[in-house]
């Protein structure tokens, strides 16, 4: 069964990864125009001419916008990020909108290539295993979404993968790099920091949560705490009206929501998830399983994560590789498979998100696999 797997696995995710190439290269100029980096790049202009303080206000950014992308995209849509997160693409404001979201999308791919460099570096899986999990990433169908709108999950998933690197080596310095990339879209940082604080890594943690405030105030450089809580009234204004096309458990039952309870519903589920994974992270300091899990709950349970948001799940997915090689459960490659496929259906915009319950599904297999693998009683060999 694992050499089929294997032999099956390869021409399924070049097959992905040619899919992607010809949905991210069919994309029109007008698409390109329209996508989420014409927000990041007309903030960072912004922010390159002086005027930081009018990134959270409409009627700045909204006319800039539609100038900048020939009345592309859609005025109203704001920038609802930490100001930080814009500051990477200021440099690339001296290019054109196009010209500057290609240079954007090599960025990207080199980010990701990183990612995958280093993970294999603290957790490695043997021969072929970065070129093989750079495939598997590239042919993700959220990676197609993520070069189409040109978002900074690139960042994110860097930053993520750096907290692992200072989960396993109980290093500060990749702790704050760390908490720095992956609080431009915070919701994710708090698993991970369960797993530093379970460890009790405390000067890992600290700098983690450095890190992440350094960016989390970073609006007050556009008008002091004014701008600070107009970044997040403007992240629970614009998160409301697209909740049903996240893809955590939220958007399965969104639909059945009326007003803000979706956001309300949200924010309570990803704080009982949060509060139930603590205690079962601080039993279980140092397990991969734990880790795997705790990774897989930030985007499940996420009050806010949408479709090119899952490619942090690489890092859970080469946890699951990594307890495969340990004996510990079967090869994740059907998971990956369902995942990358109910994804495929996501992106066409259905009623009900069917990704997060695919992802959850997958969850409580392997967890049922881990947990009977360790009810049985040690093999006893026998005397010749």
């Amino acid at each position: 069964m694992i050499n089929r797997w294997r032999r099956w696995m390869l021409p399924v995710m070049v097959g992905f990864v040619i899919a992607g190439i010809a949905v991210v290269g069919r994309e029109s100029g007008l698409a390109r125009r329209s996508a989420d980096f014409t927000i990041a790049y007309s903030a960072a202009l912004l922010i390159r001419e002086g005027r930081a303080e009018d990134v959270y206000r409409p009627g700045q950014l909204g006319p800039l916008m539609l100038r900048l992308s020939d009345s592309a995209i859609d005025p109203r849509l704001p920038f609802d990020a930490p100001l930080a997160s814009a500051l990477p693409v200021v440099p690339l404001t001296l290019l054109p909108l196009e010209a500057a979201f290609h240079v954007w999308q090599l960025i990207t791919l080199v980010l990701l290539g990183l990612s995958v460099i280093l993970m294999e570096r603290w957790l490695p899986l043997g021969r072929g295993a970065r070129a093989m999990g750079l495939l598997a990433l590239l042919g993700f169908p959220a990676t197609w979404a993520l070069f189409s709108e040109g978002q900074s999950t690139g960042l994110l998933l860097l930053g993520a993968v750096l907290l692992i690197g200072a989960w396993s080596r109980d290093s500060w310095r990749l702790a704050f790099l760390g908490g720095l990339l992956l609080a431009l879209k915070p919701q994710y940082l708090p698993a991970y920091l369960i797993l530093l604080g379970a460890r009790r890594q405390w000067r890992a943690l600290g700098a983690a949560m450095v890190g992440a405030v350094v960016v989390g105030l970073s609006p007050m450089l556009a008008g002091g705490p004014s701008g600070l809580l107009a970044m997040v009234w403007s992240a629970l204004d614009a998160g409301q009206g697209v909740v049903r096309y996240n893809e955590s458990l939220i958007a399965t039952f969104a639909p059945l929501l009326a007003g803000p309870l979706p956001t309300i519903v949200g924010f309570a589920m990803w704080g009982v998830a949060l509060a139930i994974l603590s205690p079962v992270a601080v039993r279980h300091p140092s397990s991969v399983a734990v880790a795997a899990l705790a990774t897989a709950v930030a985007i499940g349970f996420s009050p806010h994560a949408l479709p090119y948001d899952t490619v942090l799940l690489a890092v859970p997915a080469w946890f699951g590789y990594v307890l495969y090689r340990s004996g510990a459960i079967p090869t994740p490659a059907p998971a990956y498979l369902a995942f990358a496929l109910a994804l495929v259906v996501d992106l066409g915009r259905p009623l009900v998100s069917i990704a997060p319950v695919a992802l959850l599904a997958g969850l409580a297999w392997y967890g049922r696999v881990v947990w009977v693998r360790r009810q049985r009683p040690p093999r006893v060999e026998r005397a010749a």
